[in-house]
This record gives structure tokens, C-alpha cells and sequence, in this order.
């Protein structure tokens, strides 16, 4: 059986689960650029209708964004929005930018789909996607031991799959699933749940690998064998059972 070794301790696993961006993938070069278009627009936007500029300070309350001077991002609030909230409810919180000042709420949310999908487009041309540091070499071994590898996600299935196979790899998971494939999203536990059902593990049995305190929280909902959270700069997540900054720190045999 399959155990999974991290800071001088084992789990018997078997199978495991990630969290998608921050964990597979870089976050910031992808929904950093992602958020800042779109903002962009929902600004310009506002300042149509009401013929004002957006404060940088405003654009910034609205995903819990860090921002230089210019505009661009330089961070983000891992217990924000941008984080941690699902594509619907990211078009909740812009739509109602657009509401308080005045737009029908039917027209200011179709508008931010429209520029939702202006910004995926934009996207989809550039293809922003890193792999996490040590992500490949942990990916192998866990195919060289046949361990059932799942995605669980905030961000819609087919652009999961999309962004995992720009990255080339899609094929190291039995399932992807995202946020339209379940009725709650995180923290709710419904995803662990499906996905591991899918994977034909039990979350007792299955390890889940997140860069949120949302993730951590879900994991341990579920009952999972470990929750191990990803970090770069070494913080604590709460919730987590074990930290790690890179898959480096992580050995499956």
C-alpha cells in the first residue's frame, strides 16, 4: 500500500487529491492577468455610465487584489475572492459594481460575462501556465505506483482541463472536477465526495493537497487522510495537517 511521506511522518493513502490553481499551476501569471483584464473593464465600465475613474483602492477591494501603482497585480488575498470564490460568484461580486451605479441587475450581469469571456479569450491567446516547483517528479512517482490522481477545483471542469492540458498534464488524473459539477462549492465537502467516488477511494483514505485555508477546511470536513497545505513563503494554513513549500518535500513509495 502506497504511503505517503512528508516532514519525517507517513500516511497510508490511496489516492490523492489537488486543489487546482496555487497547487498544480502558478496562480498569479494566470488568474492574475486574468483578474486584472477583466477588472479593467468593469472599470472602464462604471466610468461610462458614471464618468468617473475607478480609485486603484476600489479595483482592489473587489477580488482582494494587490496592486502597484499602474494597475497591474502584484498579489492577492489568499482568503479572497479571487482565491477562492467560483466563476459565478466572482460575476456576483462585479455585477454589483455595476448595479450601484445604477444598470439593471439583468443588464450589469450579462455584461460581466461578456467581459468574463473577453478575459478568458485573452487567456486562452497568452496561456500563462506554470507548473508548480516539483510538481512533475511527484506527478511521476505516483504513476510509476499506479496511486488514482483527482483535481478538485473553484474554477469551471473544462477550463480545469484546459489549463492542465496546456501544462501537459491532464493525462496523470483519473478525474477533473470543477465547480459546475456539484451544487455547493468550497468549502462544501460535496466535491471530495464525488471525486474521490470517482477515483474509488474513501476520503479517510485519500490525501488532499491545497494552497487555502478553504481547501484545508473541506479536507478536514471530509474526514481526509491528511491535509497538506502549499505555501512558497513557509505561512501557515489553518486547518492544515502538514505544510510543504515545494513537492520536493513530498516522497510516495
Amino acid at each position: 500500500m502506497p504511503k505517503l511521506r512528508v516532514s519525517g511522518r507517513e500516511y497510508e493513502v490511496d489516492g490523492i487529491l489537488f486543489d487546482k490553481d496555487g497547487t498544480l499551476l502558478e496562480f498569479l501569471p494566470l488568474w492574475g492577468r486574468w483578474a486584472e483584464f477583466l477588472t479593467d473593464q468593469v472599470a472602464e465600465a462604471i466610468r461610462s455610465i458614471g464618468g468617473f475613474p475607478v480609485p486603484l483602492e476600489v479595483k482592489r477591494e473587489w477580488l482582494g487584489l494587490d496592486m502597484n501603482e499602474h494597475g497591474r497585480i502584484t498579489g492577492y488575498d489568499l482568503g479572497g475572492p479571487l482565491s477562492m470564490a467560483s466563476i459565478p460568484e466572482i460575476e456576483g461580486i462585479l455585477a454589483w459594481q455595476l448595479y450601484k451605479q445604477g444598470l439593471p441587475w439583468n443588464e450589469a450581469i450579462a455584461k460581466i460575462r461578456i467581459f468574463r469571456m473577453r478575459a478568458t479569450k485573452y487567456i486562452e491567446h497568452e496561456r500563462p501556465v506554470f507548473p508548480v516547483q516539483g510538481l512533475q517528479g511527484f506527478l511521476s512517482q505516483c504513476n510509476e505506483l499506479n496511486v488514482p490522481l483527482g483535481v478538485v477545483t473553484a474554477d469551471q471542469t473544462d477550463e480545469a482541463v484546459k489549463h492542465l492540458s496546456w501544462m501537459g498534464i491532464s493525462g496523470f488524473f483519473k478525474t477533473i472536477m470543477g465547480s459546475d459539477l456539484v451544487s455547493e462549492g468550497k468549502p462544501s465537502t460535496e466535491i471530495i465526495y464525488k471525486a474521490c467516488g470517482e477515483l474509488g477511494t474513501a476520503p479517510e483514505r485519500t490525501a488532499l493537497i491545497g494552497d487555502t485555508s478553504g481547501d484545508m477546511q473541506m479536507g478536514q470536513g471530509a474526514g481526509m487522510a491528511v491535509t497538506i497545505g502549499l505555501s512558497r513563503d513557509g505561512s501557515i494554513l489553518h486547518g492544515a495537517k502538514e505544510m510543504i513549500t515545494t513537492y520536493e518535500a513530498l516522497v510516495i513509495n
